[in-house]
Parts: C-alpha cells; sequence; structure tokens
C-alpha cells in the first residue's frame, strides 16, 4: 500500500489511511501527514497545527481509549485500538478526520484545564484538549464510522 491514497472531488484532494493505534502508529501517522503536507505545500504554521492536533488525538485514542485504561502509553489495549485518518485540503481549507474504535469521548465538550497560567500552577492532563482548541479553526465530534469521529478544520 502507498504511503498517500489520492482520490480528486470538488477541486479538494482527500487522503484516507488507517493505523494501529499505539506509539509506531502514532509515529507513522505523522509522518505521514509530513509526506501530504510536503506535497501540497502547505504552510509551515498548518504543518504544526495539524501535527499538535493530530498526535493530541492519537495520544489520548492510546491512553484512554480502551476498556481498561491506565493513562500509560506504554500499555496498549489488547487487540489494539483501529485509527482511520483522513486528510482533505482545499483551496481555502484543511481538514482532517480521526475515526477511532475506543470508548466514546467527546473531545468538544469535555472539560480543558486552562494553560494561561505559570506552568507550576497547571495540573498534568486537559491539555492536550485546549491546545486543539488554540490549534483548530474548528472542531466536531460525533459518534460514527469505527466510534468516535474527531473532524479539525485549518483555514488557510
Amino acid at each position: 500500500m502507498s504511503a498517500v491514497h489520492k482520490q480528486h472531488a470538488h477541486h479538494s484532494n482527500i487522503w484516507r489511511r488507517a493505523f494501529v493505534g499505539t506509539m509506531e502508529g502514532i509515529s507513522a501517522a505523522a509522518h505521514w501527514v509530513d509526506t501530504i503536507a510536503a506535497d501540497q505545500q502547505l504552510p509551515e504554521q498548518i504543518l504544526f497545527a495539524l501535527q499538535v492536533c493530530l498526535e493530541e488525538l492519537l495520544t489520548n485514542i492510546v491512553r484512554h481509549g480502551g476498556t481498561e485504561s491506565s493513562g500509560d502509553l506504554s500499555v496498549v489495549p489488547i487487540p489494539p485500538l483501529n485509527v482511520e485518518i483522513s486528510i482533505s485540503t482545499g483551496a481555502q481549507r484543511v481538514s482532517m478526520t480521526v475515526e477511532d474504535d475506543g470508548k466514546p469521548f467527546d473531545v468538544v465538550n469535555a472539560p480543558a484545564h486552562r494553560i494561561d497560567q505559570p506552568l507550576s500552577a497547571i495540573e498534568p492532563g486537559g491539555l492536550g484538549i485546549q491546545l486543539i482548541r488554540n490549534f483548530a479553526s474548528s472542531i466536531k465530534y460525533e459518534q460514527a464510522g469505527l466510534g468516535n469521529r474527531v473532524v479539525v478544520e485549518f483555514l488557510l
């Protein structure tokens, strides 16, 4: 299977790929997104925003998506969770959809910790949700596809 799958529809490009919910899967997905960004000559700040959101979403899936979640990235649920990612690029925006078959988790309505305070006062956990909200132009959640579907969009 090639690293990049392309479909043309309505003047946008769409790529889809399945990954396993493991640390190796997170790394493979990040590399895949880099390949698409280079192919599409996306601005550096959009690539950075895509990578931050992708890594936060996938890390949360691996850490918390299994039936017995320990929060530890080294403990992979057995069997590992399935993740499907699609990237869509158009003239005005880039959209990334992340689907997983883990426990339902609505990232849109989940509480996020404040990050506008000294680092010493910030409690661990919940920061990724705030990062996603800060980097994405919009974020949507629904129970669909494999189970959870999160769509983040970035305006160009």
